[in-house]
């Protein structure tokens, strides 16, 4: 109802009543809820209120990390602390879609895979169309779901929202959808990624010049 409410009057500029719904307890023996948190995000909220999350997300993981974005232009913090990640044991995964519906994204993007391939990161390109599911899956227990891309505009200037559930059915579920991605996706190897042309590192610095308005 809160986000409902401060999203319209900013649409609209029409205030809503706040309405508290009415949520009768269950027995403790029929309380089969999970714990989830509404995370909304944008220009009239908190600086990097997003990434910030995102961050600490990646931070409390212990074995493992799987991320889907159809865009990934991180910032520099939450690369690092994927990299980060990796060196210290993590098993950290990331499906991108091989084909992009933004050229600038998809040259921009690849400009992260040195450093992140080289600390141990995997890096899938789903290759059956264009990936739109943006999750992050935290040691198969925490699940993030919903809106943001691994951009900068998406951390600093759409108004977005994400679902943080912490249940190990629902997180079971994302797992079963990921495994599924990785089934039609190619692995990026290290070694033939290093020795891709220079003409395509040249493309790829000059369009990570632009990264922080994608």
């Amino acid at each position: 109802n809160g986000l409902h409410a401060w999203d319209w009057e900013i649409e609209t500029g029409q205030s809503v009543p706040l309405h508290i719904p009415d949520c009768p307890l269950l027995p403790l023996e029929q309380n089969n809820s999970h714990a989830v948190q509404i995370l909304a995000t944008g220009p009239s909220f908190p600086d990097d209120l997003m990434a910030q999350s995102l961050a600490i997300a990646i931070f409390s993981a212990r074995k493992s990390i799987v991320i889907t974005s159809p865009y990934f232009v991180p910032s520099h913090n939450i690369a690092e602390a994927l990299r980060t990640a990796a060196l210290r044991g993590v098993d950290v995964s990331i499906i991108l879609p091989k084909e992009n519906d933004s050229m600038m994204v998809h040259w921009a993007s690849r400009t992260f895979f040195d450093d992140l391939l080289a600390a141990g990161v995997k890096i899938y390109h789903f290759n059956k169309g264009l990936l739109h599911t943006k999750s992050m899956l935290i040691d198969n227990k925490l699940a993030l779901v919903g809106t943001v891309n691994m951009d900068m505009r998406s951390f600093l200037l759409n108004f977005e929202v994400t679902i943080v559930v912490e249940d190990a059915a629902f997180a079971n579920e994302i797992a079963l959808l990921h495994e599924g991605y990785i089934k039609n996706a190619e692995l990026l190897n290290y070694v033939e990624w290093a020795n891709r042309s220079v003409y395509q590192r040249i493309i790829e610095k000059l369009f990570f010049l632009f990264s922080p308005l994608l």
